[in-house]
């Protein structure tokens, strides 16, 4: 029986893939570097060492992640995003619907825990989750799927009683390594292959219909 739902944050809840992929373009122009905008696609969906590692070979050098970090944050300190703008037009429907009928919610994602404080912060959905874990918070991020297995034992269910909704290939592989049902929200901007999901949706909505199905066939 499904008992909770696990929601990955950026491409999912939040539609920040595009944004950070824009500004991280920016960045390096402002640095003098050309990016390869193909090769530069590969960061978004990725695990921050690889991403890391992308970044690092457009640069062409070895760089102080610290330095590196801060130089960015100097760069957008007058610019900073608002996440309510681009929050998933179902998801209060969605968080709603889930925490009236008693689910477990949980969130896990790759971003930095204090990103993703800020996205739930600017969107006011904190409250609706009982579970949140940043892939910082482990030696090996998503495709492990440590992260999801963390967050089952967090919300107090079973791996097989979770069901996540992922757009990514690293996120869809780290949901289904954990033995879990996933969804892949379509996305086809970045070439990522969502192939192993359990089924794909178009709306985030969607998650209330497959909750549906899963739970009448335990009836």
């Amino acid at each position: 029986m499904m008992k909770a739902v696990i929601f990955d944050m950026d491409g999912v809840i939040v539609d920040t893939e595009p944004i950070y992929f824009e500004r991280l373009y920016k960045f390096l122009l402002h640095n003098d570097l050309q990016p390869d905008k193909e090769e530069l696609n590969k960061v978004v969906g990725s695990s921050s060492v690889d991403a890391w590692d992308i970044i690092q070979n457009i640069w062409g050098k070895e760089m102080d992640r610290t330095q590196y970090d801060e130089a960015y944050k100097e760069f957008y300190k007058d610019h900073p995003i608002n996440f309510q703008n681009i929050m998933d037009k179902d998801l209060l429907l969605v968080l709603d619907w889930l925490t009236k009928r008693n689910y477990r919610i949980g969130l896990a994602s790759s971003s930095s825990y204090s990103n993703i404080m800020e996205v739930l912060k600017q969107c006011n959905i904190r409250h609706y989750f009982h579970s949140v874990l940043s892939g910082e918070m482990f030696k090996q991020s998503k495709p492990h799927p440590e992260i999801y297995l963390k967050t089952a034992e967090k919300l107090q269910v079973h791996p097989e009683e979770c069901l996540v909704v992922e757009d990514s290939t690293y996120g869809i592989t780290a949901g289904k390594e954990a033995g879990m049902l996933v969804l892949a929200k379509r996305d086809s901007r970045f070439n990522f292959d969502q192939n192993i999901a359990d089924k794909k949706i178009h709306r985030l909505k969607e998650v209330i219909t497959e909750v549906e199905v899963l739970a009448n066939k335990n009836v």
